[in-house]
């Protein structure tokens, strides 16, 4: 029978395979746009018309799971399977035959806890590579079914994230050149768990379980692969740009990766007007080898960054305090200051104190949620982009040497400044610039 214009059809290779795969654990993606979300919601549907059938699908937090599973499935479900009925309070889909497919989130590693009781015949996770292997393992427990149902556990995401290594170590036969054991995309091996770990086996050993991994490309995929969306994917930083586009797992923060000399030109006249912030980025231990306070100077004037100062020394609390008031009254008002803030009360506190001692000033604070890499991934794409220049002067060559040195170098503190800097113009409290001001004085425009 020929599909009508409301029917859903999957799209052949990969998706098609995936659907179709009996293996316990399946690792499906590489790349964005390989069709993974929509495959993920489609799975669990070739088992509702089971009465007893319970599944669960899962994001890291709930902000992502509205967006990307709960928004979707209300599109799909309906035309897929009429009279399936969405519970807004429970996140639950409830099915003509009684069966039901729940939705939810594990922001912390705590909330896994709130699936303890259950039994689910299906487990779907969303982004997995968000997820922490401490979580994955435990929701293996919840995957059981007493009416004998078969059970499957689902795996959509890309390379990166705080579960790239585990997930990288559980599927080394596809992903790790270096595994003793190897398979090609697609094809399933079997494993049984035992008190040394798993060990890989044969098809028919007692106790074995089935693995499989089936990558997905943007390229196969007839909805994106004629869109500009894999140009889009290009302007990534280099990092990103390798598991994004190419889905690579190979692909780690390493040397000279996110910043190169070559992608900063230098400049000798800073812009006639920007707008600026100094961004300040304070060590939690005084004079010594430890870590540095940084204070950098970044000004945004259309398309272009320029890094114009780095302030980098060690000293007591009372030191620290005291050059960032100075340097605030060097730099003038018109400079917006940023304190990055430390996690939990204390920091809090100590930020408020800097809010109070630069009174009369710009300043703003920033709470810090994500790791380094990630937090210096935006501005490394700019940099590649040639859309960051540095104004000429003697901390340049300390400045460089620890971007091109990150993330192995022995320090990051001006990584995380310029990373810092660069959110604070770019998340909206920045205002716009007027379109008459002019990024050079006319000598130095020629």
């Amino acid at each position: 029978m020929k599909a009508g214009p409301q029917d859903w059809v999957p799209v052949p290779g990969p998706q098609t395979q995936f659907l179709a795969s009996s293996a316990y654990e399946v690792l499906f993606g590489g790349s964005a746009g390989g069709t993974k979300t929509e495959s993920l919601l489609v799975a669990p549907l070739r088992w509702v018309h089971e009465p007893s059938f319970r599944g669960l699908l899962l994001r890291r937090t709930y902000p992502e799971l509205e967006r990307s599973l709960i928004d979707r499935s209300r599109q799909l479900y309906p035309l897929a399977i009429p009279g399936a009925r969405f519970r807004e309070d429970k996140k639950v889909w409830t099915f003509p035959s009684g069966a039901k497919l729940y939705y939810g989130h594990v922001a912390e590693p705590a909330d896994m806890y709130a699936y303890q009781s259950a039994e689910f015949a299906f487990i779907g996770l969303d982004e997995a590579s968000s997820f922490p292997e401490q979580v994955y393992r435990y929701l293996l427990s919840r995957a059981r079914s007493s009416k004998g149902l078969p059970i499957r556990i689902r795996l959509a995401t890309n390379p990166g994230g705080v579960g790239h290594d585990w997930i990288f170590n559980r599927w080394g036969p596809w992903l790790d050149p270096k595994c003793p054991v190897h398979a090609e995309p697609g094809e399933t091996l079997w494993y049984r768990n035992t008190d040394d770990g798993e060990q890989w086996c044969t098809k028919g050993t007692e106790g074995a379980l089935s693995r499989v991994f089936i990558p997905s490309r943007v390229s196969e995929n007839p909805h994106l692969a004629k869109t500009d969306y894999i140009e889009r994917l290009k302007g990534l930083d280099p990092l990103t740009r390798a598991q994004l586009l190419d889905g690579n797992w190979l692909a780690r923060p390493a040397r000279g990766l996110l910043f190169k000399r070559a992608w900063l030109r230098t400049i000798d006249v800073p812009p006639a007007k920007a707008f600026r912030v100094r961004y300040w980025d304070r060590a939690s231990s005084g004079k010594g080898k430890g870590d540095w306070t940084v204070g950098l100077r970044l000004a945004r004037f259309e398309g272009l960054f320029i890094i114009e100062d780095v302030v980098r020394f060690r000293g007591s609390p009372h030191e620290v305090q005291a050059t960032i008031h100075a340097t605030a009254e060097l730099d003038g008002k018109s400079v917006m200051i940023g304190i990055e803030q430390d996690p939990g009360s204390a920091g809090v506190f100590e930020a408020a104190t800097y809010v109070r001692l630069l009174a009369g000033w710009n300043v703003r604070t920033f709470r810090v949620t994500k790791d380094k890499v990630t937090r210096a991934q935006p501005v490394s794409a700019q940099c590649e982009a040639g859309n960051v220049a540095m104004l000429r002067g003697s901390w340049n060559e300390v400045f460089v040497g620890e971007l091109e040195a990150f993330p192995e170098g022995s320090h990051d503190d001006q990584v995380d400044g310029l990373s810092g800097a660069f959110a604070a113009l770019t998340t909206g409290i920045a205002p716009a610039l007027d379109p008459r001001f002019r990024l050079f004085a006319p000598r130095a425009r020629m």
